[in-house]
This record gives C-alpha cells, structure tokens and sequence, in this order.
C-alpha cells in the first residue's frame, strides 16, 4: 500500500522534517544532521524482499542501531503530525484573538515544543526495540464451544506468527521461543505465516531451532505473504527437505474428531479463500483453519469451528490499531466471532525487521485452550 504513495508521503516527509529541523536551538549544520537522519530513519524502513535488503548485510549491532533510528524517526513523523494538525487547527481563530494568536505562533515556532517532542521519541525508541526483540511471554486463550468433541476438552494448541526469522530475530532468539513452547507440553503446534524475512537459505541456523518442535498431534505451518516477497518456491524447497508440514489448500485428519486446514500463500492480504477444500470436511470434525489473513474468516467461518491467524502484528503500535483494522476487515487482534466459528488474530511471535515499532502492543506465544464449558 505504501508504494503506491511513495512520492506524496516523502514531500510530506521532507516538509515536516525540515520545518521540525529549522526549529532546532543548533547551528544550520547541526540542522541538516538531524534532518538527514530522521529522513533516513523513515528511508531505511521501505526495504523490502529482493528488492532492497540492507539488514540482511549488516552486523547485527548496526542492524540494532538501525532499528532505534527508524523508530525514532517513526515516532517523531507521527508526533509532529500532531504538532502539524494542532497548530493548523488554531490557525482560523488565531485570526480574531490575539491571545489564541500567540499560542499560534508558539506551537509554529517554539524550540521547547520540538526539544520535548524528540526527547520523547528519543524514550520511546529504545522502549519499542527492547518490546520488539525481546522473547515474548506465554499468552493463554480459552475458547468455549458448546459442540466441542469430548475427546477435545483440555485439548491445548501453541501458535506462532509472524516470526520473521532471520534479520533482528537470531537463532538464540528462535531457540528460546522454541524452548517456551515445549515447555507448555502442547498437544498441537502450530505457525501461522511470515515464518522469514528474507529467501531460507539465507538464514539456515536460525530456522535450525524449528526442527526441534514437536507434538503429540503433530506441527503444522502455512505459508504468509513475507514467504512470497522472498521467493515462495525457495521456502516450499527447504520444508520438503526438512520434513516440515506446511499446509497449501489441504486438509490433515489427525483423529475421527479433528481436522486441520491450511491456506496457500499469498503475496497480498485477501479476504478471498480457497472453499472446496474446506466444505468437504464432515461437520463431525472439530475444524481449525490455518490462514496468515484474518480477512479471510467472513468467508471461512460457516465452514470451520476455528481459525487461527497473524498478519496484523496486534496493531504494531496501539494508536495505529484502527487503522490495521481497518485495512483486515476489522480484524486487529484477539477472539472474534461468527455464527458458531471463532477467530484467533495473535499479535504476532516477532514482527517485520524493519518495523520494530511495537508499543503497548506484546507480541506473544499463544497457548489456546479449548473446552465445552461455559
């Protein structure tokens, strides 16, 4: 979506920037600095797939630095379109009221406004990287269902979204997100999209971890849209040949009782899904569909008991979760419900290396718990 706005949103950019940077109680060289690292911040984080993956030759300390200027730039381009918004406001009754003028003039021109507003987002950063990077914490769901097969009370499933292997997150990372799960003892696991952030061979010992994962009723993956900006063929590949279960457009019969579906990737958010596959399992089998897509529940829900999805990141950053759900037909994060289905948007495991916004928004390793109870 961001592409197709490339051009208006940096003169945006560059406006707010430099009218932030000329506020600035520093020497015009020190405002060209800042001005160029804050446009640089925003740059750095347009990188995608083959395209442009400066991360991925980067050591991993400057990728960190990078991450804390891009976050810093992030949260300093919002702020000042506040700033923009709120002394644009006032502009119309600034004209009758010299009182509200002056006001007008301070929040256009004052160096303490700007110093406060960086000096937050210079707090801010950190805050959101540590958020980002760190191991997330176990997170536990319930789901009640009133049809739920007796053979299923109790029955527990770990999901993980969204791990974007291999650029901020390292295979120490991927070992300790891997250890937390089997220490829950799960009877199912499953991993919902957006597995890497660049093509696998790439990142082979980081993704080494997920081959230690297992489960009595066994682990399960599909593919996301992060597959398909880094060469899906090469991911097929290298889970043939590490004995990995991905589902494309297929059902798993684990018992008499429980069917597992899984969506085929795709390069772009959809509510559209792939039905026959679906409507020909027996309405005797507890039915969990595995989609990156949250969007795509409306047209899987008269189908399936439950769907379990990622894509969203919770949000990323809690002011921006309006404008997620907005853009996954109102779907941003937790249990939703149609008719009788349910849906589970996780905030994500990780998160896209070169957005490590996370803000009041953890990401989590879910454990989801079913019972026929009320």
């Amino acid at each position: 979506m961001i592409f197709q706005f490339i051009v208006p949103i940096s003169v945006v950019v560059c406006i707010l920037f430099g009218w932030s940077a000329c506020t600035l109680p520093a020497g015009t060289a020190g405002k060209i600095v800042f001005f160029l690292i804050t446009v640089f911040g925003l740059a750095y984080i347009l990188p995608i797939g083959p395209v442009y993956d400066p991360a991925l030759y980067l050591p991993y300390p400057l990728v960190i630095v990078f991450a804390l200027v891009s976050t810093f730039a992030f949260f300093y381009l919002w702020a000042k379109l506040l700033h923009f918004f709120l002394a644009a406001v006032i502009s119309v009754p600034a004209l009758f009221s010299a009182k509200i003028r002056k006001i007008h003039k301070i929040l256009w021109k004052s160096k303490k406004i700007n110093g406060a507003v960086i000096l937050l987002c210079l707090l801010a950063a950190p805050c959101s990287v540590y958020e980002t990077i760190k191991v997330p914490a176990i997170k536990h769901i319930t789901l009640s269902y009133a049809n739920l097969p007796p053979e299923l009370e109790g029955y527990t499933i770990a999901q993980i979204t969204d791990t974007h292997t291999g650029l901020i997150f390292t295979k120490e990372w991927q070992e300790d997100v891997v250890q937390k799960i089997m220490n829950e003892k799960p009877d199912l696991i499953v991993h919902t999209g957006d597995i890497g952030d660049t093509k696998p061979q790439n990142i082979v010992e980081s993704l080494a971890p997920l081959n230690k994962l297992s489960a009595p009723d066994g682990v399960y993956y599909v593919f996301g849209n992060h597959e398909n900006y880094h060469t899906l063929r090469y991911w097929q590949e290298y889970f043939q040949e590490n004995a990995l279960n991905v589902l494309e457009d297929e059902t798993v019969y684990i018992h008499d009782y429980l069917a597992i579906s899984g969506a085929k990737a795709q390069a772009r958010h959809t509510p559209h899904i792939t039905r026959n596959f679906l409507t020909t399992v027996p309405q005797k089998y507890f039915h969990i569909y595995l989609h990156h897509h949250p969007a795509s529940f409306r047209e899987a829900a008269p189908f399936i008991d439950l769907q379990l999805s990622g894509h969203t990141h919770g949000g990323t950053v809690f002011f921006l979760a309006p404008l997620i759900k907005h853009f996954n037909a109102g779907f941003v994060s937790g249990i939703y419900k149609q008719d009788n289905a349910k849906l589970y948007v996780s905030n994500g495991t990780g998160i896209w290396s070169y957005t490590p916004f996370r803000l009041f928004v953890p990401a989590e390793i879910t454990i989801l718990h079913l019972t026929g109870k009320n």
